[in-house]
């Protein structure tokens, strides 16, 4: 059943398919037979007009565009395509992975290609280059010898055999980084599908509140009619119509209040969409159309709740997740700084070209085996690994407080579900038992045995029930995904 038939069953308010009471259409009656509203009380109803009017948003009298309705599933879909930070998470992946790929680089060869030319006269000097081109002269003056260029071509090899493991470690950290980052990525889109999920539901919620307190400001501008027309008969104080307009003013502040508080919704929406006013879209009615019962929602909410002594499991959550392999990463560091204590081999290679006219290369070549060792080095290595090792100290510590925020995130959850579950079994009764209680004060003061203050008071507990019953719905969805973004469980799995 749609919300506008729904709200035109609702006791108190009126619709062209639900007469008025008896003792209304009787009083209607006797004001069409020559009962006339009093000038001061006409005067009061354009006051109250011109408040709300005034106090509206100044964007409602313009045409706006239609708004195009998405489901849930169909907004998650477009805030994961639109939203900058997920761009932002996305390139930090993709620099870690490309800081990874550098990594790797230790692990082949590293190949290399000089040039240079010189010209000298210095006697050693001229006899290396000499020799290099092969063209060494005996009976040269080697205290005195001619200016002497020389063009050298080199290519160089080296190849890092052993270097204490840092290399391996530095690989490690690199490949954990990128698992942390692509966790938080993971956790960057559940936060973005809560977000999205809870401005949803709250759009709902706002229509629904809407419509709550137009049928409410309908029933007030009736129960004014009626102490109106009972006054002009002299059935009524004075203060009757009085305290009406008075409920009436409140009920249309708060109807402007409502409408304003829905199109903030549509806002937080689209801001949480990522498309900004740009785009005029909306959450669909799916809402506002199921209506599951209490039990089978208390019965769910069941089901996902354990025993509080029970610690919850959140190895699933992707920032859990990602602290680990941050932390594996700062172990990996640790290592690698260790390594300075280690010695380094190292293989190379050269293969030079010289040539003295540039137009006949001489050739030579050397390879080898390079080993070195620090025995001291300033106390560099071992600040290093203080360092490093202080540093894993305190990402285990993070750990620790990590897990503990989780927990508590997740408890939290859980005992929201069960509250909004509770909320929304006894809402039901509540507007049940407030709809009974309106009759009844309104048959009353129809009969002369009440006063229009206690029906005033029965519309407005019937509004509030009403009120806190669409709150509990809405709520107790908002609260089942944030229970399942507590536990860490994939966005897909939450409906």
């Amino acid at each position: 059943m749609g919300i506008e038939r729904s709200l035109r069953q609702l006791p108190g308010s009126r619709s062209p398919d639900r007469p008025l009471p008896v003792h209304f259409a009787s009083l209607r009656r006797s004001r069409c037979g020559g009962v006339a509203v009093s000038l001061a009380a006409r005067a009061c109803l354009v006051c109250a007009m011109l408040i709300a009017l005034g106090s509206a948003p100044s964007g409602s009298s313009r045409a706006q565009p239609a708004l195009r309705p998405l489901s849930l599933e169909e907004a998650i879909r477009i805030a994961l395509d639109a939203s900058p930070d997920l761009a932002t998470a996305e390139h930090r992946v993709s620099a870690a992975r490309a800081a990874l790929e550098q990594t790797e680089a230790a692990f082949y060869p590293q190949l290399r290609m000089s040039s240079g030319y010189a010209a000298t006269n210095d006697p050693v000097q001229a006899f290396t280059m000499a020799l290099g081109q092969r063209a060494f002269d005996p009976t040269a003056d080697f205290n005195d010898p001619a200016t002497t260029d020389n063009l050298n071509v080199r290519f160089r090899a080296i190849y890092s055999i052993y270097n204490g493991g840092r290399d391996r470690a530095g690989r490690e950290a690199a490949l954990a980084k990128v698992e942390a980052q692509q966790q938080q990525l993971a956790a960057a889109q559940n936060s973005l599908v809560l977000e999205v999920t809870r401005a949803f539901y709250t759009i709902g919620k706002a229509r629904r509140l809407v419509e709550v307190e137009r049928a409410a400001t309908a029933s007030m501008e009736a129960n004014l009619e009626l102490a109106t027309s009972r006054f002009e008969q002299g059935l009524a104080l004075k203060s009757d119509v009085l305290d009406a307009e008075v409920r009436l003013a409140e009920a249309r502040e708060r109807l402007v209040r409502a409408r304003t508080a829905l199109a903030r919704s549509h806002t937080l929406f689209r801001t949480a969409l990522g498309v900004g006013e740009s785009e005029p879209v909306t959450a669909s009615e799916e809402i506002d159309g199921a209506d599951p019962e209490a039990a089978a929602l208390q019965s769910d909410a069941a089901d996902a709740l354990r025993d509080g002594s029970q610690a919850l499991d959140v190895s699933r959550r992707p920032e859990w997740q990602a602290a680990q392999r941050a932390a594996a990463a700062l172990e990996q560091q640790l290592r690698a700084a260790s390594g300075g204590y280690l010695p380094r081999v190292d293989a190379f290679a050269n293969y030079d070209l010289n040539s003295g006219l540039a137009d006949e290369f001489e050739d030579s070549w050397i390879a080898g085996v390079n080993f070195e060792i620090d025995f001291f080095d300033g106390f560099l290595t071992r600040s290093r690994v203080d360092e490093s090792r202080a540093r894993v100290l305190e990402a285990r510590e993070q750990l620790r407080r990590i897990l503990l925020d989780l927990q508590a995130e997740a408890r939290q959850a859980e005992l929201g579900v069960q509250e909004a579950a509770a909320r929304l079994a006894t809402s039901a009764r509540t507007v049940a038992q407030a709809e009974e209680s309106l009759e009844i004060a309104k048959e009353r003061y129809a009969g002369g045995l009440a006063l229009l203050t206690q029906v005033l008071d029965a519309e407005a507990a019937l509004s509030a029930a009403r009120q806190r019953r669409i709150a509990a719905r809405a709520d107790y969805r908002i609260t089942r995904a944030s229970l399942n973004w507590a536990l860490g469980r994939p966005w897909t799995e939450w409906q």
